[in-house]
């Protein structure tokens, strides 16, 4: 099932009950205008009245259009008074002589009605300006006052609309979006968080403060668990380190004892097998190490590193089936690294390729500039689907192939320990090519420059 955004979901109930609560105002308000029972003027007449208003030399006039006299037949007291902006009148109808003052100042009255009540409903006027033949023209007129609910609807909408209608609908489109945004600025602030949790470090508890307070009881019950967690696992590395201690005595005593032993097929089988928990207890310790002290960089050559590895390995590479190649420029390759953890990434990148190159053809050592060393085999290659999770502690794409899973874990500690990253591809012609790839060296700190090989940070 797909997940619901909550922002969504706020923004939608927000709206609705908005939307609802708009609803009911506007008709309470039409109740509250029409339970005075009041008329007015309906939009037709002025409609009318502009249509019949015609323009002259030497004035106004009221044309008795059909339109007109439809709305006389409808209304028999219908009267009409226009007035432009220098003096001029025209009448239509019979004026009540208590709107005769007012009609004689109508060029200087804007818009504006008198509503009368339905037992009074000839007092009732209406007073507009319309544009006709490009003179502003002066309308009042009365003696068509009615009741309609659809007018007053008009009316009361058109006064809603600009006083609450468009606040409402922009503080819900524009400010509320921003408004639920901000307030899960506590929630995304804790997403962050979370990610960041690393169980090898130090204690690390989510912030309850910054998130709502429904929210809190969620939180808490992850500090809970993570503290579970990290009670597990700092109780696994203790036995690991115990394990690996403990391991190295008995090792060394077997490997003393096989080395007594006369030279045959057996006692290479049992050295290659002594070597391998030799190996395992070495890379225990490392990964031990690597979380418990910092890592202190500084300038190192990848070409000098690269032909160093090479010539400790060459000999068990060429014991298992394999020969050793390094292509390295003569120039030095300087990166910034802690020389014994890069040491030990390449070597443990090279142990790799040596157990699952297939025992035959070339592993080679290729250091690119400016800042790559490059470990690729002949072997069958790494599938794509485990290509991500070979770096994974006590992993094996297959269970039943050699190694302990560690090698390439402990190689990708070391390198995001040195601000690096390592990577993993099969080459065109066959075989896995494994990449590092160091942060670049500023020239003020290349050796040739600044004479020394200074430290560049402790992390």
């Amino acid at each position: 099932m797909k997940s619901k955004s909550l922002l969504w979901q706020l923004f939608v109930s927000l709206s609705v009950v908005q939307t609802v609560v708009l609803f009911f105002a506007f008709g309470g308000l039409l109740y509250v205008i029409l339970d005075g029972r009041n008329t007015y003027i309906p939009d037709g007449v002025i409609k009318t009245a502009k249509e019949a208003v015609r323009t002259g030399p030497s004035g106004l006039s009221i044309e008795r259009t059909p339109d007109l006299e439809a709305l006389q037949r409808q209304y028999p007291s219908l009267w009409l008074v226009v007035s432009d902006d220098r003096g001029h009148y025209a009448r239509y109808g019979t004026l009540p002589s208590y709107y005769s003052e007012l009609a004689q100042q109508l060029p200087w009255v804007g818009p504006s009605e008198i509503h009368s009540y339905e037992e009074r409903a000839a007092y009732g006027v209406r007073i507009d300006v319309k544009k006709v033949d490009g003179q502003r023209i002066h309308i009042m007129t009365g003696g068509a006052s009615r009741d309609d609910l659809g007018r007053w609807a008009a009316v009361v909408s058109g006064v809603v609309s600009p006083i609450v209608s468009v606040p409402l609908i922009l503080s819900t489109l524009v400010i509320a979006p921003l408004l639920i945004w901000r307030s899960m600025a506590g929630v995304r602030k804790l997403a962050q968080a979370a990610a960041a949790i690393d169980l090898s470090h130090q204690a690390v508890e989510l912030e309850l403060d910054t998130v709502p307070r429904e929210i809190q009881p969620l939180v808490a019950a992850f500090n809970e668990a993570i503290d579970r967690l990290r009670t597990t696992y700092l109780a696994r590395d203790q036995f690991l380190r115990d394990a690996a201690h403990e391991l190295r005595l008995p090792i060394a005593v077997l490997m003393a004892r096989i080395d007594t032993m006369p030279r045959s097929a057996d006692k290479a089988l049992l050295r290659a097998d002594v070597g391998r928990l030799a190996t395992l207890a070495e890379q225990l310790l490392d990964l031990q190490r690597i979380q418990a002290q910092g890592v202190q960089r500084m300038p190192v050559n990848l070409s000098e590193v690269a032909k160093d590895v090479a010539s400790e390995v060459a000999p068990l590479a060429s014991a298992q089936g394999y020969s050793l190649e390094v292509d390295a420029p003569c120039e030095p390759v300087w990166v910034s690294a802690e020389p014994l953890s890069l040491g030990r990434v390449v070597t443990n990148l090279v142990q790799n390729a040596m157990v699952h190159g297939g025992r035959t053809g070339t592993i080679s050592l290729r250091v690119v500039r400016p800042d790559t060393l490059q470990v690729c085999d002949q072997g069958p290659g790494v599938a794509e689907q485990h290509r991500e999770r070979i770096f994974e502690p006590f992993y094996r794409a297959q269970p039943g192939e050699p190694g302990h899973g560690l090698g390439l874990h402990l190689a990708l500690e070391l390198m995001r320990r040195q601000n690096g990253r390592i990577t993993v591809d099969n080459l065109a012609e066959g075989g896995a090519c494994f990449a590092v790839t160091f942060e670049p060296l500023p020239n003020a700190l290349l050796p040739a420059a600044a004479g020394t090989a200074p430290a560049l940070s402790t992390s």
